[in-house]
């Protein structure tokens, strides 16, 4: 998604001065690519190709009479640079979203005025698409932004990677997102929102790829009580997660804290995400009729992630009611675009259900979910997949090809 990514490690670092040639350098970059105009056009009868480089990359401080012919040549006006910028807008926008305040970023969206570019404005933008799920979009964003992000400063280059890591982590494709995060590594910023929404994201990386050094890290960094200002629901998730981490092991010591955790008004931003994190654990615990029961009596049957737990949760208890009800319920559900990962794995318990020859639900593993499983992943689909699979090649003695797939 982020072209030549390397760039950006230098650019962390050595990007920092605020001032208006900056402004020049994002405008005239995007005007020229918008335009499809080459170098040469752009700099015709104006500068030299070679100044016009540098001022793209924001290498020089230009002077402003060139800055003003090129204005003029894609019928910009000059006055306008830096006018349309939110007052503290970018800082709004990752505020907003570390304590879930929606509305804020839509109204922050709402005042975004796209007469001439500027980079913040963008970044916005990508906020606002995020909590949307609108990722088409969001996508062409970060593509303008991708273009121009020579020219951006330090604190402008953590918000651009974050949204693009926060993209793959929405869309559960965490080697991606590994591999941006290695960049921001030992780097802190300026606001420490942003630093803490970044934790976060080592943290949930780190929890999905099974890294726990880096996991046991970022959750004493999330946790310490110098976090003054850190949403406390978040902290509980982050807690949450380390219980998950734990609960195979020692689940009857842990069981006590986790009905310990207060329950959130159902109008809490976290409410849901909270109750999902419970109910995860207490399927580590094999409470498979506490986990059915749960999700019916609290009507979790809005998001396609909990109608998973719901036949996940049948299957294992293994009774024809419970099977009955679940399937009934997940094969009249309407999947939102978002949630491909738990449609996938849903059909797949569907097909279990009711397929009367094992190699059916076997080709469609290989077929179907096996390809998707590679790029999207999901810590309690995986180990599913993974069982049913294993136990196919080794009841086909295929020995060497299950333990290849084990260690893949």
């Amino acid at each position: 998604m982020i072209t030549k990514i390397e760039k950006l490690s230098v650019l962390k670092n050595d990007k920092n001065d605020v001032n208006r040639n900056y402004l020049y350098s994002q405008i005239i970059k995007h005007e020229r690519h918008k335009r499809k105009l080459t170098l040469q056009e752009m700099a015709h009868g104006i500068c030299s190709i070679s100044y016009l480089c540098k001022l793209e990359r924001n290498a020089i401080v230009a002077d402003e009479s060139y800055i003003k012919a090129i204005f003029e040549r894609v019928n910009l006006d000059f006055n306008k640079v830096g006018m349309n910028i939110i007052e503290n807008g970018v800082n709004r926008a990752i505020k907003a979203y570390l304590y879930q305040n929606h509305d804020e970023i839509t109204n922050l969206h709402d005042m975004i005025d796209d007469s001439i570019f500027n980079v913040k404005n963008y970044l916005i933008k990508g906020f606002y698409q995020l909590i949307k799920g609108d990722w088409q979009n969001f996508k062409e964003t970060i593509a303008t932004i991708d273009r121009i992000k020579e020219t951006m400063l330090k604190e402008d280059v953590g918000v651009f990677m974050f949204l693009v890591i926060e993209y793959y982590l929405r869309t559960y494709q965490f080697n991606p997102a590994y591999k941006y995060l290695k960049y921001l590594e030992n780097n802190d910023f300026e606001n420490q929102e942003l630093n803490w929404l970044i934790y976060e994201q080592h943290y949930i990386c780190a929890y999905n790829l099974k890294i726990y050094p880096k996991f046991f890290r970022y959750y004493h960094l999330l946790m310490g009580n110098f976090n003054i200002g850190y949403p406390n629901p978040r902290q509980i998730i982050i807690r949450l997660m380390m219980l998950d981490v734990q609960a195979s092991e020692y689940y009857e010591e842990i069981i006590n804290e986790l009905r310990g955790i207060g329950a959130l008004s159902s109008e809490d931003a976290y409410y849901y995400e909270i109750i999902y994190w419970k109910l995860l654990i207490m399927l580590k615990g094999k409470a498979w009729l506490e986990v059915y029961e749960e999700i019916l009596k609290k009507e979790l049957l809005g998001e396609a992630r909990f109608i998973a737990l719901l036949v996940y949760a049948a299957d294992r208890l293994n009774r024809p009611e419970y099977i009955n009800k679940a399937s009934e319920i997940a094969e009249n559900y309407i999947f939102e675009k978002d949630e491909s990962i738990h449609q996938v794995f849903i059909n797949f318990m569907l097909l279990k259900f009711k397929t009367e020859k094992k190699y059916n639900l076997i080709e469609h593993l290989r077929f179907k979910v096996i390809p998707y499983n590679r790029n999207y992943t999901h810590p309690l689909y995986d180990k599913i997949y993974e069982q049913h699979y294993i136990e196919y090649l080794c009841k086909t003695s295929r020995y060497k090809e299950a333990l290849a797939y084990y260690h893949r």
